[in-house]
């Protein structure tokens, strides 16, 4: 019997938390995430919020509006799963055919992927993107079309290496018999590359899949932590004339990135979220290392 990697059971099981969280606001009714409580009674005094974790009902506390962060951070786990899922969509989209078509006919457009590749490593992805976005952001200020843009640049970024890892993958299948004897046969490289290369590729993609998951979520909360995400922030003026900043939507890189300046004051603000990021980053790191050991005890 074969052994199951730990890596594969430890992420599988927080994978699973991370779907059950997903179904949670389909079982039970949760406060909305934007409806939030200014002031309350607790006992014979008034209290303002935020309020503590397990004050006045609230299991993990709330914001400077009163707003549930347990609800928050749940209706936000579909933001920021569903926006890390979109840009490697748009990775894998644009880097699998080119990657394929250059391992294939190798020449010139195998060295402008190497070339891109090498591009874009040469910088620190994160320091990459935090300059394109901070360029782009009196553009789009408000609306969606800096969400769009905040996709569309995170996709682009990480495509070359994408590409590049399927281009070297595709010129060593292609060195395989099978491969040479199709196109011996004089079978077309596109039935060729679908036929014959994908199918052997499967497994290095299901293990590069989970991988760029854990990648996008990390630089999405990095960049979070230094001003850059998806959505606004509102200016919010407590019961004691100070202003504070509060997220607008409830996505968990915005979270942690807007509560950043509060974490001695209000320490749930920001730990919340980022635990949720890093359990989840984590989740799909440990699922993508498991794959890869159970394909290595496999061959």
């Amino acid at each position: 019997m074969r052994r199951i990697p730990l890596s594969l059971i430890i992420g599988l099981v927080l994978l699973g938390g991370l779907g059950v969280v997903l179904l949670l606001p389909f079982l039970c009714d949760l406060p909305h995430p934007q409806q939030g409580v200014l002031l309350q009674m607790e006992g014979r005094r008034l209290v303002a919020p935020p309020y503590q974790p397990g004050q006045l009902g609230y299991v993990l506390g709330s914001d400077f509006l009163g707003r549930d962060y347990w609800s928050r951070l749940v209706y936000g786990a579909r933001i920021t799963v569903g926006l890390a899922l979109m840009i490697n969509l748009i990775r894998f989209a644009l880097a699998l055919p080119v990657g394929l078509q250059a391992g294939w006919r190798r020449g010139w457009l195998a060295r402008a992927v190497q070339a891109a590749a090498a591009g874009f490593g040469s910088l620190p992805a994160l320091v990459l993107v935090y300059i394109v976005l901070r360029g782009l952001w009196p553009f789009f200020l408000g609306g969606n079309a800096w969400m769009v843009a905040y996709v569309l640049v995170l996709g682009l970024a990480g495509a070359p290496r994408i590409a590049e890892q399927v281009r070297r993958r595709t010129e060593e299948i292609a060195l395989m018999p099978h491969v040479e004897a199709a196109q011996a046969l004089g079978a077309r490289p596109a039935r060729i590359l679908r036929r014959h290369v994908l199918p052997i590729m499967r497994a290095d993609l299901l293990v590069m899949a989970p991988s760029e998951m854990a990648w996008v979520l990390m630089i999405m909360a990095q960049l979070a932590v230094f001003g850059v995400h998806p959505g606004g922030a509102v200016q919010v003026e407590t019961i004691s004339g100070n202003i504070a900043v509060a997220e607008y939507l409830p996505e968990w890189g915005q979270m942690l990135g807007t509560n950043i300046p509060y974490l001695l004051s209000y320490p749930w603000l920001p730990f919340y979220p980022g635990l949720a990021i890093g359990l989840t980053a984590a989740g799909f790191h440990l699922l993508a290392e498991g794959l890869r050991e159970r394909d290595l005890m496999v061959r």
